[in-house]
Formats: C-alpha cells, structure tokens, sequence
C-alpha cells in the first residue's frame, strides 16, 4: 500500500500522468519544481529551500535560499523561523557545498541574532516573569530559555540573586535544570558569588544536572571548611550524586582526595592547554564570576590564556586545602607568573612591585624559583620560563649551574629550549649570576646572544633530505612561509646542523632519509638536550600517515605531512601543527630591547674576564655588522675589541680613521683599537698602518684626534719620530 501512496503522491505533486502524454516543452534551466504552488513568503521561501534540500534538488534549494536572502529578513524574522523550525535545518542548509556561501551566511546571521536576543535583559526578563504565569507558559518560556542558550544564564543569575526574587529561587533553579548540560560551564563560572544563597543553589543545579564537568568544581566548596554550612552540604550532595552516576572516574570522596584531585587538575591545565574546548576561532569561552555587573561573564580568550586561568584557580584551592604541600605552591607561583605576562603583554617590561607576581617569586627564595622554572620547561611555558628566569637572575647564585644528582640545572637546560625569549632570557641570567668557570653549554651563550644582535625577525629552518631536487622544493615551500631554509643530506649532517646553528625552529626530515635512517635520526635529535624540543616535521607519500603514527607521537613535538606539488598544500599542513607549538613571534619592541641587551653583554664579555669562559671570536661577524646599527655600535665595538683576530683589528682601525661615520662611533672604535693592540699586538699590515697615520692626521674632530693618539703612541714609535712630534708642539705662553 505504501508503495502506491508514494507514487500518487508524486504525481499529484508534480502534476504529470503518462496517461496523458503531452507534447515536451523545451527543457528549462532548472527542472520543474515539485511543489505544488510557488512560495510567496520568506516563511515559505525557507520551507520550500529545506524540503526541496531534503528531496536532493539542491538547484532548486539554492533558487528558494536565494529568494529568501533577497526579502532581506530580519533578526526578528530568523529568530521566529529557529523558533518553529529548529536551529537544525539551519544547520542542515549549511552542511551542503552547493548552497555555500548563502546557507553558511545565514546561518551565520542566525547564531548572532540569537546572541543579541540571549543577550537582551528585556528579553531574558520577559520569559522569567512568564516561568510564573501557568504550567503552559512555564513550558514555552523553559523552551524559549533553552532555544536562546547559554547566553541568558547571566541575566537569570543576576535576577536570583535580587532580594525580591527570593521566592522565586525554586522556579529559576528549575528552569536552569531544564535548560540541560549546555549552562554547566556558566553555573560553574558563577561559583565564586560572594552571595551564599545563590551560590548553594547554583551547586544545587549542577548536582540536578549530573553533568561531570562540573565534579572538578566542587571539590573546593565541599571540603572547604571556610566555607558557609549550607555551601558546603549542598556541594557535598551533589559530589556525591556525580561519583555515583560516574563510578568510573574512580574517585572516592574523602578530603584528601580533594587535595590530589585539585593538585592534579592544575597540573593538567598548567601543562596541556589543548585541555579546554575550543569555539570555531580557536578562543576558549571562560565563565567568571564579575561583581561589577552582579553575574557572571563569558570571555572569549586564547587557550594558553585561558589554561592558566583555570590552573591558577585549582592550585589556589589545593593549596588552601593542603597549605604545607611545596606542589601547590609551586603551581600557584608558576601559574600566576604565566598569567601576569600573557596578560600584561610580551611588550610589558616586567616589575617586582609589590602586589606583583614577580613580587612573590622574589619572597619565595632560589630553591622554589628553580623548582617553578625546571617545571616551565617541562611544560612548555615560555610565559612563566621567563620571569622565573629574570627572577634567579636576581636573587639566584652560582650553583644554578651546578648540575645536581644527575638532573641537569634547569638554568642551563632552558639554553636549549625552543622558545628564543627563553634562550635569550636564560643566558643573560647565567651572565648575570656571574660564573668564574667553563661549564656544560657555556658555549651556547655568545651565539644566542649574536642572534639577538642580528635578529632580522626570520625564523630557520633545516630540510634533511638526500634527493636534492625534492629537498629544494620543500626549501622553496618554506621559504614561502617565511623561513630561511638551510639543507642538509643526511640526518647526521642536519643534526650537525640543527645542533650548532642559531635561530633553527623547526626541522623537516623526509622518511627516507640516509646516514642515519628515519628511526636513528630522530632519536638522535631527541637525547640531545639542544634539539630535544625541537618541532620535527616528517613528510613523505601520504599513504604512510597511518603507519607512522607511533613514531611520531614518540617524537613529539612532531607531526607528519603529505608531500605535495603546490606551496599551498604543503603549508597548509604546516602551519596548523607549527603555530600549536611555538610561542607568539618577538615583538619589534622585545626585538630591540633583546638587540640593545645582547650588545651590553656581549661588551661586558669583551672587556673582562667573562672573555675566558665565553669565546667571542665566534661571532665575530654578528659584531662587525652590529657596528653599523649606531643604536648598538658602542658596545658592539667595545665586544669586537675582545675578538682576538687579525680582521677585528682592522675593522677597528677602518671605523676609527673613516670620515663617513659618526664621531662618537669613531671615538670609541680608536679606543678599542688601542685596547685591542694593548691586548693582543700589532695585527695591521705595514700598508694599514700608513692609513691609520694619514686618518689620524687628517681627522679634525679634537676628541677622535685625541681617541686616535692613543693608537699611534701605542704602536710604539721611534726616538726620531717622537722627537718631532715633540718638536712640533709650540712652546706654552707664560701668563
């Protein structure tokens, strides 16, 4: 019977028989329409675009979406078509490529549309005062609640907590209830209300809820005893209720279990940001409470913002459960330190005021800073790596770089992380902590700091491949990304590389690599501590994705991608893995403040007995181009002098005689030239030294003439020479 119900259908809706076959009109550009009657209305239109989407005439779907968008409906009209027809064939409309833009676009203007009426408190405040009215217009109001989301959960909050809406607790608790799971993040959000009566049936709901995202929230209430009676019954209760209708999370209810659990928790979003849920943007929606508006607040906000955020907060509460455990103190330093400078910004100079986290990382002695800072590393946390360093930096003594029961100093470890504030950061500290002997990457330091000195903002990257025509194009590819590509044909030689060089960020090997295979390669780069982190991309034939998955989830950070025949493609599967490991770039602010740094130090070492430990004649290069920055070229003159090479003397001698620069900068390139003589001897050829005379004699300036004597006394000249320079002094005029 269905069977012949179906066909009628069909042909009634399409209005031909075979019974009465008519001659063919030409065919149209779109197949005639099953509908019955043409819509008239955007109502209609929408209705006939989701039936003829749901009849796969998707030519048709786009033709109705189109006339729909061309009525130009409104926020008002969208909301009454999600009302009656459900945010689902919204969706549904936009899931098909053939009515792309168009459905993306409108369902675009629906969601915020929603948020706007979400947001209204004249909306919000209409369906509450409805949630009293009869069961009927309890139900719509309830729907209409939980159709808007969560974005009227503020607005029912701040509305409980008003003293004339006491009696209606019950019935706005109720309605939460019914909203579902979806309004769990904002009730948690809004835990830390100061008013104990909306916080007790706050937690109510979530036991009613059951929802186990809200377990690691309540905890703290529960076993708190600082918390109001009520308070801590009702999160009691709804503890309990959760680990029942949960019994595999396998948490049993106790006070110190709340203390591990706690620890636990802010290690896990101290460590693995990725933790949190993310919107289609990348940004995390955190719920807080807001005393300044009487509710609570969504913010949209990165994840390695937002992790810290949520760390601080489980630290905070196991450290008032357990005050005398060093973990959660450490959590808590290292998380407020990371939190204070991805707040204040990269660009922030960094204070020790008090009321600063860097205040309190200066109160909590060297032992605990190093602790925090060995613990950054590990989780990659660049944000609290750095002040911790600054931090020991000032208060921190030499055995920082003492290794101690096999653990390395996490001073000289952060040398070889692959964040460059981190690297930067952690050798000017060990300068700073004023060493007096060689130790285990001392040689680090001068190269990271002629980094500095030359940064040109262009990250490095190295391509180990032994087919050099394929080894070039992924070259090409990165340096269509922004890299300068170094290329290296076997794994050792570009773990030679990866190792010494300066600047490397990322290193990509191909599966067949040779001289050390695949497997070799990669463990070799990961037991060295200076490419341990490392980001390590594999690329080769797609089809090995699947077979190589174990080796590269050992070897992380690392990811495999598909070879590809465009730059798009390639970068395409480079970037989404490389921007989830590394920081955000030096700003042009931090770029000059690391150049001006790195000029001051590598001048300390040049003029003293740091130049023992730290040898600088290994970017000598990097200081004879920093001489022409005037904004850096005095100290890079004053490290230049320490460089025990003939080329450095002469670079000394051609700014000292030479016309075209500026006065300062020869004065101080003739002082170093004499300091550099002094130190070292004469390096200059007979034909330098004529120059260096006839630039001395020709020079006009009394304070580079002056510079330029002491280099001409100090090439200790001859009696006759003397004699007439003597001579030629005129006789002082008695006064």
């Amino acid at each position: 019977m269905l069977p012949i119900l179906v066909a009628w259908m069909v042909f009634v809706l399409s209005g031909a028989s075979t019974l009465w076959a008519q001659p063919s009109p030409p065919k149209p550009a779109i197949e005639r329409s099953p509908l019955l009657k043409e819509p008239t209305t955007p109502e209609e239109m929408f209705a006939a675009a989701v039936l003829t989407a749901d009849l796969a005439r998707l030519d048709l779907a786009r033709l109705y979406l189109e006339q729909f968008e061309a009525t130009e409906p409104d926020n008002e009209t969208l909301i009454q078509l999600r009302d009656k027809y459900g945010t689902s064939d919204f969706v549904k409309l936009s899931l098909f490529k053939e009515l792309q833009p168009n459905s993306q676009n409108l369902l675009d203007r629906l969601n915020a549309a929603a948020r706007l009426q979400a947001a209204d408190p004249a909306f919000v405040d209409t369906l509450i005062k409805r949630l009293s009215v009869n069961e009927t217009e309890r139900a719509l109001a309830t729907a209409e609640l939980r159709n808007a989301g969560i974005q009227v959960v503020p607005e029912i909050l701040r509305q409980m907590s008003l003293q004339e809406m006491v009696d209606q607790q019950d019935t706005l608790l109720l309605a939460l209830v019914r909203m579902g799971p979806q309004v769990v993040p904002a009730l948690t959000g809004a835990m830390d209300t100061p008013d104990e009566r909306v916080r007790a049936a706050i937690i109510d709901a979530l036991g009613y809820l059951k929802s186990p995202e809200a377990i690691p929230y309540l905890w703290f209430p529960a076993f708190d005893e600082q918390q109001p009676a009520g308070v801590q019954t009702s999160a009691k209760n709804a503890l309990s209720k959760l680990l029942k209708s949960y019994p595999k999370l396998g948490l049993q209810f106790s006070s110190v279990t709340a203390a591990n659990e706690l620890r636990r928790l802010a290690r896990l979003y101290y460590r693995t940001p990725q933790a949190l849920p993310v919107d289609d943007d990348g940004n995390v929606h955190l719920w807080t409470w807001s005393d300044a508006v009487g509710t609570v607040v969504d913010k949209a906000i990165s994840p390695q913002l937002a992790s810290l955020y949520v760390a601080t907060r489980f630290a905070r509460q196991s450290l008032a459960l357990s005050p005398e455990q060093p973990e959660p103190q450490r959590q808590y330093l290292a998380a407020l330190l990371g939190l204070e400078v991805l707040r204040q910004g990269w660009d922030t100079p960094r204070v020790s005021t008090p009321g600063t986290a860097m205040y309190l990382g200066l109160t909590a002695g060297e032992e605990t800073m190093a602790q925090v800072l060995a613990e950054a590393l590990d989780a990659k946390r660049p944000s609290t790596a750095v002040p911790a360093l600054e931090i020991l930096g000032q208060l921190g003594t030499r055995e920082q770089l003492i290794s101690r029961n096999g653990t390395k100093s996490p001073v000289l470890a952060a040398l070889n992380s692959p964040d460059p504030r981190v690297q930067f950061t952690a050798a000017t500290t060990i300068l700073k902590l004023d060493p007096k002997h060689g130790f285990s990457g001392s040689n680090r330091i001068v190269g990271i700091l002629a980094r500095a000195l030359t940064d040109v903002n262009q990250p490095r990257a190295i391509v180990i491949d032994s087919d050099v025509h394929r080894a070039s194009a992924v070259m090409g590819y990165m340096s269509s990304g922004g890299y300068a590509a170094d290329m290296a044909a076997s794994g050792r030689q570009g773990f030679e590389l990866a190792s010494t060089l300066t600047g490397v960020e990322v290193v990509l090997i191909h599966v067949n690599v040779q001289r050390w295979d695949l497997t070799q390669t990669l463990s070799n780069f990961r037991a060295d501590a200076r490419t341990s982190q490392l980001p390590i991309v594999l690329y080769g034939p797609g089809d090995l994705t699947d077979d190589l998955t174990r080796l590269v989830t050992r070897s992380a950070p690392a990811t495999y991608i598909a070879e590809s025949a465009t730059v798009s493609d390639f970068l395409d599967q480079f970037f989404p893995f490389i921007k989830s490991v590394k920081s955000d770039p030096l700003t042009p602010q931090e770029r000059d403040l690391q150049m001006s740094t790195a000029a001051y130090w590598l001048a300390t070492i040049g003029s003293g007995s740091l130049s023992k430990i730290f040898d600088l004649s290994q970017v000598e290069n990097e200081l004879v181009l920093a001489t022409e920055n005037p904004a850096i070229a005095t100290n890079a003159l004053i490290g230049l002098a320490g460089v025990r090479t003939p080329s450095a003397q002469r670079r000394l001698a051609d700014i000292a005689v030479n016309p075209q620069m500026i006065d300062g900068v020869r004065q101080t390139a003739a002082n170093q030239l004499a300091y550099h003589i002094q130190q070292f001897g004469l390096m200059l050829t007979k034909d330098e030294v004529i120059n260096l005379h006839a630039g001395w004699k020709n020079t006009e300036n009394p304070d580079v003439k002056g510079a330029l004597a002491s280099v001409i006394g100090s090439l200790r000249p001859n009696p006759t020479i003397v004699s007439e320079r003597l001579r030629a002094f005129p006789v002082p005029v008695a006064n």
